[in-house]
């Protein structure tokens, strides 16, 4: 398909004008919003706003004169109603790197307006991404396991078929029960996957939290991290239920655990120690690791995103930016302290309300 026709099936104007504000080119939805007797070589204030002069605010002119993309929102009357638009004009840049010309996408959201993404929402979805492509390679490794046992089963089902005087048929009942076995293991594994890669609405639920942090530790487990590594929880049984987001909240407390396994990783000594308690309202998750530690200096910049002290390749940089957001959306708080030899992250959520004026004070 040439571009074109790519262009012109968009459900968006697209115009390329020159440095004169020139229309050099339209696509077929521009015609259709503009009106099918545009030609070439108008300016573009003429066929949008039917003016003599440039536009107020023009996205093409900042485009031109910044030499970078702009963003504008308008609204002009079209055979006789009032349409919204949302303008982004992006320089084409010469080889001296000067605009020569501009490409300006129009989309009509009227009636609609136009779904925006968060910054924080974009960065959640990217480092969310790099955790489950992580955790693929090791979910691959275990289920080859289960994955090898159904081989070997269903080879000797095909041999009792053959040879039914070879194996009785309380053994073949035995093989076809092993088999749903694994079988139920390979979908366990799989919907752990998914359930964490899982996006949509927030949503806040009760949620038991000593089952949540087993949960995690049991996908990190299945993703073959730190395998020489210890965890080890500590979990306090009477712990009173949150009110959360269980998918969010799981992101948070993998990236914590996951930046206490990173760090250990070839110490040879590895320890993670994760325990719940409730004081003041507050169900607080604790993550404890004896790894080296973040030096004194860096303490104030973990929150960065993009920030990270992994080596190049280990780490998207974002981890500890998007918990920080998460719990800030969960009305929950994240504390990080750290000395040579230990670091201690503390996850704090309110419990759950069961009436009363709902007050809390923070630990």
């Amino acid at each position: 398909m040439k571009i074109e026709q790519i262009l012109d099936s968009l459900d968006a104007a697209v115009l390329y004008l020159d440095c004169s504000h020139r229309i050099q080119w339209m696509n077929r939805r521009a015609a259709l919003l503009f009106g099918p007797g545009v030609g070439r070589r108008r300016a573009c204030y003429r066929v949008a706003q039917h003016g003599t002069e440039f536009c107020h605010i023009c996205p093409t002119g900042r485009a031109i004169e910044l030499a970078a993309p702009t963003h504008y929102e308008f609204s002009f009357e079209a055979e006789g109603a009032p349409k919204d638009l949302e303008v982004i004009a992006i320089p084409v840049l010469d080889k001296e790197s000067r605009p020569g010309s501009v490409l300006e996408i129009i989309m009509d959201v009227t009636g609609k307006g136009l779904i925006k993404i968060k910054h924080e929402e974009l960065m959640e979805k990217v480092e969310k991404m790099a955790a489950i492509g992580q955790l693929a390679a090791g979910i691959a490794h275990e289920l080859n396991t289960p994955l090898g046992t159904i081989s070997i089963l269903s080879a000797e089902i095909e041999r009792a078929i053959k040879e039914p005087e070879s194996v009785t048929g309380e053994i073949v009942r035995e093989y076809l029960s092993d088999m749903r076995g694994e079988i139920e293991r390979c979908k366990g594994i799989i919907n752990d996957l998914l359930g964490f890669s899982k996006s949509g609405f927030v949503r806040k639920e009760p949620v038991d939290m000593n089952s949540l942090v087993l949960k995690t530790i049991e996908l990190l487990r299945k993703g073959k991290y730190g395998e020489a590594i210890e965890i080890r929880p500590s979990l306090d049984l009477s712990l009173p239920q949150v009110e959360t987001d269980p998918d969010r909240f799981r992101q948070v407390l993998f990236n914590i655990l996951k930046n206490a396994l990173d760090a250990l990783e070839g110490s040879g000594r590895g320890r993670i120690d994760i325990s719940t308690s409730a004081a003041n309202g507050f169900v607080n998750v604790t993550v404890e690791d004896n790894g080296p530690g973040i030096p004194r200096e860096l303490m104030k910049r973990v929150f960065e995103p993009f920030f990270t002290t992994k080596p190049v390749g280990k780490g998207t940089g974002l981890g500890l930016s998007v918990s920080y957001g998460i719990m800030r959306d969960l009305k929950g708080e994240i504390r990080i302290e750290s000395t040579p030899g230990q670091t201690r992250v503390e996850l704090l959520l309110p419990v759950r309300e069961r009436g009363g004026d709902g007050a809390h004070t923070r630990p």
